[in-house]
């Protein structure tokens, strides 16, 4: 997917500080997703740790597991997730999407352009939460207007760039960038340097 000229005309008329992140940065581009089981594991692995230790873990999950047969039947022993470096808890979601159910609905999800019933399904699957949805919905649904406001480096950014200490009104500052909230995040993220596997 791109994101058109118009989009970052929108946003930087909307918001001086925005506009020089996106004169300072290379247009975003979107990759298309080809697994979205594989897509909901990466954001779990990537679930409250850093962009680093994220990076890492994850490839070490894909050395060990091979996405070339989705819906593969998968299994583990401890030795193996511990190497890789995940937590127990991480280790049963991951598992969970395994579930037959569970595969099916996620299966279903590449008919769905619907953000809100998206949110409504995954928010039913343990381990999955409003930031790993955020994370489905901009980066493997390509959703433009998505504002991840339990993403704590882009509550941060904002506070350091925008001067503002508290939840309203960085809600009040993201609301400006509607209808392309996602693409001044990923601007946020750029301005981070942070390499997030999108």
């Amino acid at each position: 997917m791109v994101i058109k000229e118009e989009y970052l005309d929108t946003l930087s008329a909307k918001d001086p500080i925005l506009k020089q992140l996106i004169s300072s940065y290379p247009i975003p581009t979107f990759r298309k997703s080809d697994n979205f089981l594989h897509d909901l594991i990466k954001y779990i692995i990537f679930q409250q740790i850093s962009t680093k230790a994220g990076n890492t873990i994850y490839n070490r999950f894909l050395e060990f597991h091979s996405f070339n047969k989705p819906n593969s039947e998968f299994k583990w022993e401890e030795q193996d997730w511990k190497t890789i470096g995940l937590s127990h808890q991480k280790k049963s979601y991951i598992e969970n999407l395994f579930d037959k159910n569970n595969l099916e609905m996620i299966n279903s999800l590449s008919c769905i352009n619907d953000s809100k019933e998206i949110r409504n399904l995954l928010i039913s699957l343990k381990g999955i939460g409003p930031w790993t949805i955020d994370m489905f919905l901009i980066f493997s649904k390509h959703d433009l207007n998505i504002f991840p406001k339990g993403d704590l480096a882009v509550i941060n950014v904002i506070k350091s760039l925008y001067g503002v200490d508290n939840m309203n009104d960085i809600e009040l500052i993201a609301k400006k960038w509607h209808p392309y909230q996602s693409i001044a995040t990923l601007y946020l993220w750029e301005s981070l340097e942070d390499d997030f596997p999108n």
